[in-house]
């Protein structure tokens, strides 16, 4: 958690921002469901999805080779993996080359026909800074975002204590603590990358994750399915880092949850930070708005938990956070 004097400094500051969690009536619905199979949302979304990716694939497998057979065609998907700003402009290029909409070249097309788009870390912040803004080209985003916005990296430990300090990110860490949810380093991380990758200016304050679902480009189905990942840690075992078998989460527009046998299970991306007993609501009142953009894509990045051993003791200050955000930096530097 972020340091509890740090957060009684900013008192003032704690008014509901587009940041905070809200608080409204459960659903009928049940808020989690066993791993068995896709969820009807995605299941339908990957059934009109497909069909509109089987025609783009027949149409760039003929004007390659007229030959091809295209009576029966595979699901096709694309991953960005993990590797910072260097994972995500590689993977841009790569989409860059695959859309249609923004190159003339031998694979130009080949996005139109994705039914499934992935990314962890650095893939993820490509992912989402394409979904979370209605998806526009590679250039556009380079041209209208991308090239003003990353001419300030992050991992520079002074450049990054400078944009915490920021009021805007100031009053939604407040307010999101205000509201009685605990808060991390990941929730200015999350902020900060927000800054970086989704147009709006705030940062994405007010995009959630499941909100993508209501954007025109995912409800006429002309864009793969996104999904983040991300490795479970288990702190509670003292662990820093991922172990060999750790488990893989997945972030859907739709759903949170995993495959993997130690959880098998989903839960409604909406309604993440509401607090579940045997699966069901402890109250009649759930929390949307949790599953911020920026926050869900800090998870997926996050670069604190393996330095955990090497951190400072818990900071009482805010000088003490700035000085723990810059060990954690100068660490990864090394």
């Amino acid at each position: 958690m972020l340091s509890p004097v740090f957060l009684s400094l900013l008192v003032s500051a704690a008014s509901a921002t587009l940041y905070t969690p809200i608080s409204t009536t459960c659903p009928s619905t049940s808020l989690v469901r066993a791993a068995s199979g896709l969820s009807d949302n995605e299941e339908a979304y990957r059934v009109s999805r497909k069909a509109v990716a089987d025609e783009a694939l027949k149409a760039w497998l003929t004007s390659t080779d007229s030959g091809f057979g295209t009576a029966e065609l595979p699901t096709v998907a694309l991953t960005t993996s993990g590797g910072g700003y260097r994972s995500m402009l590689s993977g841009a290029g790569v989409i860059q080359g695959l859309d249609s909409r923004d190159s003339n070249v031998s694979t130009s097309g080949l996005f139109q026909a994705l039914t499934y788009q992935a990314g962890l870390s650095g893939g993820s912040w490509l992912l989402t800074s394409i979904s979370g803004n209605n998806y526009p080209t590679v250039s556009n985003l380079r041209d209208t975002l991308w090239e003003q916005a990353l001419q300030d990296s992050l991992f520079d430990p002074g450049e990054l204590w400078a944009a915490v300090n920021d009021i805007r990110i100031v009053d939604d860490i407040a307010s999101k603590e205000a509201a009685g949810f605990d808060t991390t380093l990941t929730d200015p991380w999350g902020r900060l990358l927000g800054y970086q990758f989704y147009k709006q200016d705030d940062g994405g304050a007010g995009v959630t994750w499941s909100s993508v679902t209501t954007f025109s480009n995912f409800t006429s189905h002309a864009v793969p399915y996104p999904v983040i990942t991300a490795l479970g840690v288990k702190v509670w075992e003292g662990q820093c880092l991922p172990g060999p078998n750790a488990t893989t989460y997945e972030f859907t527009p739709y759903e949170f949850g995993s495959w993997d046998s130690d959880v098998s299970a989903f839960t409604p991306t909406e309604y993440l930070g509401t607090s579940l007993k045997g699966g069901v609501p402890t109250s009649a009142l759930c929390t949307t708005n949790y599953d911020n953009i920026g926050y869900i894509t800090g998870t997926s990045s996050n670069l604190f938990s393996e330095l955990c051993t090497d951190l400072p003791a818990p900071a009482n200050s805010s000088t003490d956070v700035a000085a723990t955000l810059e060990a954690v930096l100068d660490k990864i530097h090394e």
